[in-house]
């Protein structure tokens, strides 16, 4: 028996070594950088595509921003920046004055020891001139002594997506001044296609024409800032979140007010018993949705969605999202998941495809 010839891996083209990268976990993707210096050259520069600095890890930013701030070359391959975006980091030990002036202490009061951190300049950002995507906890970094070095790298970016992560008590109108910034910042970012507001209260209607932001699609924030965004935006997919209150006709005029329709829809209601309302509403206004996801529901409030569900001519997909609790296992059975697709496909026959999920654990039906 003749065997096959074998393939050395190195000698594969370049785009189907980076398609078989897609598929491996990071340390995996690490263990195939480490095998020669061929394979180093191809996947390191895959590696910082993408980078995710999480709350929870603030520990490897220092790193990564050492790093890139030595490697232009790296840093010029960087898509996505999703995490922390302070210009940050070189040990502090000489620096003690300093170190209580920074945000740690400020949004962490509960940690004993602050980090070494200090300002770093130069930072890396004004090398990632093919950035795409930015996450940005915005008011510790606009109190940052680096951002006006940062911000005209900033400006020059062609992002596609803005994402504004704040602190819950920390407050735009805490803090006069941010929410011009940010328009200032909206503004110089003309091929925008995505844009979350996370937290905060955004009044930018004063500083954003009409003409600005002419690509946006997709919108996530609470109600108040979605009516000021979305009149005469190509907004197709919105994410409303916490609704807390029965959204009124003029709400709901200016919600669908986008240049064209409205396909998907997310959202998450604080009160269960604003629901139903919400979605006869829904179906009333945004006719041509075909998309609905629904967030942080209780199953004993399911039958809010299903019984007595409202008419929609274009939808064909529905999620509801439970939240996970013991209450909520203990009552998901097949009987509930019947309920619901009979109860939906009778109001809406158009409904085809049925998600019930708790915390990533989805069912079909």
């Amino acid at each position: 028996m003749v065997k096959p010839p074998s393939i050395i891996f190195s000698k594969l083209p370049v785009e189907l070594i980076l398609e078989i990268m897609d598929y491996l976990q990071t340390r995996d993707a690490i263990s195939v950088l480490r095998t020669c210096q061929a394979m180093r050259t191809i996947v390191e520069g895959y590696l910082y595509k993408h980078i995710p600095i999480r709350v929870h890890a603030r520990h490897r930013l220092s790193g990564v921003v050492r790093t890139l701030s030595k490697r232009p070359d790296l840093a010029r391959r960087v898509i996505t920046w999703d995490g922390y975006l302070f210009p940050v980091l070189r040990e502090a030990s000489s620096y003690p004055e300093e170190v209580p002036k920074l945000f740690f202490k400020r949004w962490w009061p509960w940690q004993r020891e602050a980090p070494n951190v200090v300002d770093l300049t130069p930072t890396p950002f004004n090398y990632m001139t093919n950035l795409k995507s930015i996450t940005i906890y915005y008011f510790g970094w606009l109190q940052s002594g680096s951002y006006p070095q940062v911000r005209p790298t900033l400006d020059a970016m062609s992002l596609t997506t803005l994402i504004i992560a704040g602190c819950s008590f920390s407050w735009p109108d805490q803090h006069p001044g941010y929410e011009r910034e940010l328009a200032m910042i909206l503004q110089s970012q003309p091929l925008l296609e995505r844009l979350e507001l996370q937290s905060g209260k955004w009044d930018m209607e004063e500083w954003l024409s009409p003409t600005d932001l002419p690509h946006l699609h997709s919108l996530v924030a609470r109600e108040e800032e979605a009516r000021r965004l979305i009149p005469g935006r190509p907004i197709t997919s919105l994410t409303l979140l916490e609704v807390d209150r029965v959204l009124d006709d003029n709400a709901w005029r200016e919600l669908a007010a986008s240049s064209t329709y409205i396909t998907s829809l997310t959202f998450d209601v604080i009160q269960q018993d604003l629901m139903s309302p919400f979605l006869h509403s829904t179906a009333k206004y945004m006719e041509a949705l075909e998309i609905i996801c629904t967030n942080s529901l209780c199953m004993a409030h399911l039958g809010n969605v299903y019984e007595n569900f409202p008419t929609f001519k274009r939808l064909r997909s529905l999620t509801v999202t439970l939240r996970r609790c013991w209450h909520n296992d203990a009552m998901l059975n097949d009987e509930s998941l019947a309920d619901l697709k009979t109860g939906v496909q009778t109001g809406s026959p158009s409904v085809k495809y049925v998600k019930l999920a708790i915390d990533g654990f989805a069912t079909n039906i």
